[in-house]
């Protein structure tokens, strides 16, 4: 009986009723910020068919799901994502693409580590928003403002968001004619700011010198916002990069207008998975802690797949590293650290 009492599989846990009170109380916090803000929660299930996500390019990495097969031999997979069966949801029953809806969620999200070798977290809690029907900068707002507000709310301190623009780099390689792997491997040392690797890969690259520069410019376009969009607009080379920019300069002067410049920074290598998100995107970070607690961004692409071809955006607060996040930051701040 003793060995059965510690049989709980890799990468799931058991919560104390201490820990429970303490992330319940959390949720209802965000979630009751949501609803202030004229979001409607919904549910989606659990059980998902595998082909949902295997026919949506660029989301949820094939093994990173958890499968299990139906009594009909049908691949199903719990769920991996919030975001794409909400956008189902939003596209069925004959939906209007530009109505304005609101969609709230807290739910459980079931997905392998990055690292085959690290199986922790395979089930973790998101809590969440997607606004559907507006495809400008007042929605990108709207959903950022939010995600501040839910640090601020739980009182979360020193916390940063960075903004970033998917369109910016994705124009930037049209001026190429790169193979997808090639593109995704640039992507790569691109955000990882992995620069001595950037700079001998551009350097072989059969394209014009001044999209090379522009390349090797990009992971260091990060910082004070102001700045970062100044330099930016140096290494445009088309219309499409340039209207990126000015989306991300809308978006930050409305955000730093509200009284939230002091949390923002722009990073243009932020890619987070750049197949999936189609403009602003962002993240946020606690001090000191080595992950995003905040993902989110514009997908105005996803619901085509689902037969209605309306904008969205949205975010996910990651719950448990966020607990995490503010556990550690009140560790420091009772033994006198700041």
């Amino acid at each position: 009986m003793e060995r059965l009492s510690r049989l709980v599989p890799n990468g799931v846990n058991d919560l104390s009723h201490q820990d429970l009170e303490h992330k319940q109380q959390i949720l209802g916090e965000i979630a009751q910020l949501f609803k202030d803000g004229g979001y409607h929660q919904v549910q989606t299930p659990i059980f998902e068919y595998y082909d949902l996500f295997k026919e949506i390019k660029g989301t949820i990495e094939m093994d990173r799901m958890i499968k299990v097969i139906d009594t009909d031999g049908k691949v199903l997979v719990l769920r991996p994502d919030a975001t794409i069966p909400i956008a189902r949801m939003a596209a069925s029953h004959g939906a209007d693409p530009n109505e304005l809806r609101r969609f709230a969620y807290v739910t459980s999200i079931f997905r392998m580590a990055d690292d085959p070798q690290n199986v922790q977290s395979r089930e973790f809690t998101q809590a969440g928003v997607e606004l559907f029907g507006d495809g400008g900068v007042r929605a990108d707002v709207e959903v950022i403002s939010l995600a501040i507000r839910c640090l601020q709310r739980i009182g979360m301190a020193g916390f940063t968001f960075d903004l970033g623009q998917a369109n910016f780099f994705k124009a930037l390689t049209a001026e190429t004619s790169l193979a997808s792997e090639e593109l995704l491997h640039l992507q790569h040392l691109i955000e990882t700011k992995n620069f001595a690797d950037l700079r001998r890969q551009v350097q072989d690259l059969p394209v014009r010198q001044e999209v090379k520069d522009a390349l090797r410019a990009i992971p260091r376009l990060y910082g004070p916002p102001e700045a970062v969009l100044e330099e930016a607009r140096k290494v445009i080379l088309n219309s499409e990069m340039e209207a990126g920019i000015d989306e991300l300069t809308a978006a930050y002067e409305a955000l730093s207008q509200a009284g939230y410049g002091e949390f923002l920074a722009v990073d243009l290598g932020l890619m987070n998975n750049l197949k999936y998100y189609t403009g602003i995107l962002f993240q946020g970070y606690a001090p000191g802690y080595g992950k995003p607690i905040v993902l989110g961004g514009r997908y105005d692409e996803l619901s085509k797949y689902f037969g209605c071809d309306t904008k969205a955006t949205g975010f996910a607060v990651y719950i448990d590293d966020l607990i995490t996040a503010v556990k550690n930051q009140e560790r420091q701040n009772g033994n006198g650290l700041r």
